[in-house]
């Protein structure tokens, strides 16, 4: 062989031993070694296959750590022919080979078998949010209405608690003594009572006859206000004392022995009063802006009589102050309300007296629906300091909670005795006799039964 083909061999095949001395390398002819279909493609870069512990990748399968040259493969010392290869006893007709769960991660690697994977499906459709989006904004919004809405009302709720508060501070309380109770009187659970009484004192000190007695009774289950008026000629029996007319009790013992005296008589439980003088009266009518009332000629020249006799002087005020020129639909100030609540010798005497004061009390009523804050500010200052009470904070405050709503109810109006269970006789009182009216006390308890408390 010439030197150049001996060069060229050796730059192809050959590889420096450790020696430094030029070794062929030469394919040996053990049948051991597969030999390619072309020499050419081995390079001396390749490493020897090796076997064993090794991974195999595209070599000659070895079992027990021989080679297999495309012979028949064989297992636990079979030969197998091209049949199907088993695995654990079960064939596997050119599936992707199974091998058993325990088999070895190396062996797994080694067969370069894999499990089929799952075919992806296809994402399901996503649901349109618009209409979603839209409710939620929706709803939110209707949630910040609400939230807003309540916000208000809690504030509304809390100026109108400092608002009562404030006004029943300025009230006078007086403790109710002891009392002489009526067992079996009328009373209801839906049903609110006190008894309105309106003095001829000129002061709060000075204590007078009642003039005035009208049961202002809260239904909350009808949605119904009952003004009931006791005449003052009643014949009635005072407790501790003698038969005498109703009006007289007052006198006696104040507010309490006039309760006590209207529940003995008429078996009508009465626990609370509100007690008002000329000066609280007029100053009422003032506070929310006069009344407006039908007024007679023979009415209008009796308010100015009153007018200059007695209230313009209490008043303080000029005697011909105030003064009306006629009667008609006429809008009344504090003071002319007043005369004209104490008319008595115009008509049926005392019988359109009560009526003439339910009608002014009605309009009060009426002018509360829509109380403005300076209403409430006058009243504050020049009607709660004048008006007597026996009734304690926390009832004042949960009556005022009602007041809103109570002065929307229906108002009916009663006068006791009722027509037809009376008659007028005189009585000796004292040492004088005195026009009084005899009272059937049966028929009147069942008509305020009937029309209250029913």
């Amino acid at each position: 062989m010439s030197d150049n083909k001996m060069k060229g061999l050796k730059k192809k095949n050959h590889k420096d031993n450790s020696d430094n001395e030029n070794t062929i390398y030469a394919i040996p002819s053990s049948s051991n070694y597969p030999r390619t279909s072309d020499p050419a493609d081995s390079t001396d870069t390749q490493p020897l296959p090796k076997y064993g512990n090794q991974p195999n990748y595209g070599q000659p399968q070895q079992y027990s750590g021989q080679p297999n040259y495309g012979q028949p493969q064989q297992y636990n010392g079979q030969p197998n022919y091209g049949q199907p290869q088993q695995y654990g006893g079960q064939p596997n007709y050119g599936q992707p080979q199974q091998r058993p769960q325990n088999t070895s991660q190396q062996h797994r690697k080694s067969s370069g078998s894999s499990a089929p994977r799952p075919r992806p499906t296809a994402p399901a459709p996503k649901p349109k949010k618009q209409k979603r989006k839209h409710k939620s904004l929706l709803s939110r919004i209707i949630k910040k209405i609400i939230a807003s809405l309540l916000t208000i009302l809690i504030l509304l709720f809390a100026l109108y608690s400092c608002a009562s508060l404030a006004l029943i501070k300025k009230l006078n309380h007086q403790e109710s003594g002891s009392r002489a109770r009526t067992a079996g009187a009328l009373q209801s659970v839906g049903v609110t009572s006190v008894l309105l009484i309106g003095t001829d004192g000129r002061s709060l000190t000075e204590q007078g006859r009642s003039d005035t007695m009208i049961l202002m009774s809260i239904n909350s289950k009808k949605r119904k206000i009952t003004l009931t008026s006791f005449m003052r000629d009643c014949y009635v029996e005072i407790p501790g004392r003698d038969w005498d007319k109703l009006n007289a009790a007052y006198s006696y013992g104040g507010a309490d022995l006039l309760m006590d005296t209207i529940e003995s008589n008429f078996k009508v439980k009465i626990d609370d009063y509100v007690c008002v003088n000329f000066m609280s009266f007029a100053a009422l009518i003032d506070s929310v802006g006069g009344v407006d009332m039908d007024v007679s000629d023979a009415e209008a020249g009796e308010i100015n009589t009153i007018l200059q006799a007695e209230v313009n002087e209490i008043m303080g005020d000029n005697t011909f102050d105030d003064l009306l020129s006629g009667g008609g639909k006429l809008h009344l100030d504090g003071k002319q309300a007043l005369s004209y609540a104490r008319i008595r010798y115009i008509g049926n005497a005392d019988f359109e007296r009560t009526q003439r004061q339910r009608e002014v009390l009605t309009q009060v009523i009426g002018k509360a629906k829509k109380l403005r804050p300076d209403t409430i500010k006058n009243i504050a200052t020049d009607v709660m300091p004048k008006l007597v009470t026996n009734m304690e904070t926390p009832e004042l405050y949960l009556l005022s909670l009602r007041a809103p709503i109570a002065s929307q109810y229906e108002i009916e109006q009663i006068q006791i005795p009722a027509e037809g269970t009376y008659y007028g006789d005189s009585a000796l009182i004292g040492e004088d006799y005195l026009s009084v009216l005899m009272v059937d006390f049966d028929q009147n308890h069942n008509i305020i039964a009937d029309k209250v408390f029913s």
